[in-house]
C-alpha cells in the first residue's frame, strides 16, 4: 500500500514539474539549417548555422508572454547538440519541437550528405520531433525565415497556410521530413522538394529540388515537377497551356503505369486521361471541340516526352518513379534490376498515351 501512496506522489510531483517546465521552454514554428559559408568557416568541417521561427505570443495574448526571446535566431555549431547547448545557455530555455510546422534546409547542406545524416539523425532522436513537418528548400534558409515582415508574423504559419492552400494535389504535403528520413533510410526513392525564393519579401514555390537515392540531382522547373507529379498520380488538377488564348484545366485524373521490356530495354508506359475545361473561351462546335482534344493530347504527350527524356539523360531520373513498384509490375524486370536502380533508372525508356474529353463547347 505505502508503495503505491509512494508511486502517486512521485507522478503529482512530476506532474507539477512539468507545468513549471512550460515555462521555461521555447516552442519554434520553423527551423531553418545552412552550412556556415565556405569563406567564413576556417575549419574543413563547415559548422550548421540554425535558425529558429518562434511564435509572437503579443499577437495571442500579453499574459502568453513569457520571455524576451525574439521571434528569430540563429546558433552556429559543429551539429545540432552543439546548437541545442547553446540556445540553452543563452535563453536558459529549452527548445520544445511539438508545435513545429516547417523546416526549410539550405542547398548546401542538401549536398553535404555527411551534415545531412547528422541532423536526420539528432532529428529522429528528438522525443518530441514528428515526421509530417513541412520541408522546403532555400539557397540560404536563414533568408527565407528571416522574410516576416510582409507575412504577417510566423514564417512557419505561413508555410503551413501556404501548402493548405494548394487544392491542386491529392496530397497537401508533397514532401516532409518523414519522406527525406525514409529515402535516408531506403535510399530507393524520387523526391521532389520545394524550392522557396525571395519574392517580394515573400517566399515563394519557384522549384523543386530533386533527391534520387539519397543524392541531390539538381532543381527542377514547377513545370517539370507537376509534370512529375502528374505522371505518379498524386494532382487532382493539371494545367496545359497550348497558347495565351487557349489554356486547358484538365481534372478526374486517372494514370496508370505499366513496364515491359523490349530490346533488353525497360519500357514504361504511362497512361493519362481526364476532363478539360478550355479557362479562356469556349470552342464553338463538334469539330473545333474534336480538334482541341486533339491538339491538346499532342501537346501533352510531346512535353511528357521531352521531360521524361531529359531527366533521364541529365539526371538519371525516371520520372514514374515506376522503379519502386517493379517487382509488382514486371517480376522479371525485377530480379533483372534488382539492387541496380541507376542503371535501371539510365536504360528505361517512356511511352506516354494522352486521352483528354473536353467539356465546355456549345
Amino acid at each position: 500500500m505505502w508503495k503505491r501512496i509512494g508511486v502517486l506522489l512521485s507522478m503529482l510531483v512530476l506532474c507539477g514539474c512539468e507545468s513549471v517546465e512550460l515555462e521555461e521552454r521555447s516552442f519554434p514554428l520553423a527551423v531553418g539549417v545552412d552550412l556556415q559559408s565556405a569563406e567564413e568557416s576556417k575549419e574543413k568541417d563547415r559548422k550548421m548555422v540554425v535558425s529558429f521561427d518562434f511564435p509572437d505570443f503579443t499577437q495571442i495574448s500579453e499574459k502568453g508572454k513569457t520571455t524576451d526571446t525574439p521571434m528569430g535566431m540563429s546558433l552556429e555549431g559543429a551539429d545540432m547538440y552543439h546548437v541545442e547547448k547553446s540556445y540553452e545557455n543563452n535563453t536558459n530555455r529549452l527548445l520544445d519541437y511539438n508545435h513545429m510546422k516547417a523546416v526549410v534546409l539550405g542547398t548546401d547542406l542538401l549536398k553535404n550528405q555527411k551534415k545531412l545524416c547528422s541532423f536526420l539523425l539528432a532529428w529522429e532522436q528528438q522525443e518530441d520531433s514528428a515526421r509530417n513537418i513541412n520541408l522546403f528548400l532555400g539557397d540560404s534558409a536563414a533568408e527565407i525565415l528571416s522574410l516576416t515582415e510582409e507575412t504577417e508574423g510566423s514564417m512557419g504559419k505561413y508555410l503551413e497556410e501556404m501548402l493548405e492552400s494548394q487544392k491542386d494535389f491529392r496530397q497537401k504535403k508533397i514532401a516532409t521530413l518523414g519522406n527525406l528520413m525514409n529515402q535516408w533510410h531506403n535510399q530507393d526513392e524520387l523526391l521532389l522538394i520545394p524550392l522557396l525564393t525571395d519574392q517580394g519579401n515573400r517566399p515563394a514555390v519557384t522549384g523543386y529540388g530533386a533527391l534520387l537515392n539519397f543524392e541531390y540531382c539538381g532543381d527542377l522547373t514547377v513545370e517539370e515537377a507537376m509534370e512529375i507529379f502528374l505522371c505518379q498520380n498524386l494532382l487532382r488538377k493539371f494545367t496545359c497551356e497550348l497558347s495565351e488564348s487557349e489554356v486547358v484545366e484538365i481534372s478526374e485524373l486517372q494514370v496508370s503505369v505499366s513496364v515491359e521490356e523490349a530490346e533488353h530495354v525497360p519500357v514504361v508506359s504511362v497512361s493519362v486521361s481526364g476532363k478539360g475545361r478550355l479557362m479562356t473561351g469556349r470552342s464553338s462546335s463538334a469539330a473545333q471541340q474534336y480538334r482541341m482534344e486533339q491538339n491538346i493530347e499532342k501537346r501533352l504527350t510531346s512535353d511528357l516526352q521531352e521531360t521524361a527524356e531529359k531527366l533521364r539523360q541529365e539526371y538519371g531520373i525516371d520520372m514514374t518513379n515506376s522503379y519502386i513498384s517493379l517487382g509488382g509490375l514486371n517480376r522479371k524486370l525485377y530480379r533483372t534490376y534488382q539492387g541496380r536502380q541507376e542503371l535501371y533508372n539510365q536504360k528505361a525508356q517512356h511511352v506516354f498515351k494522352v486521352d483528354i474529353d473536353l467539356l465546355n463547347w456549345e
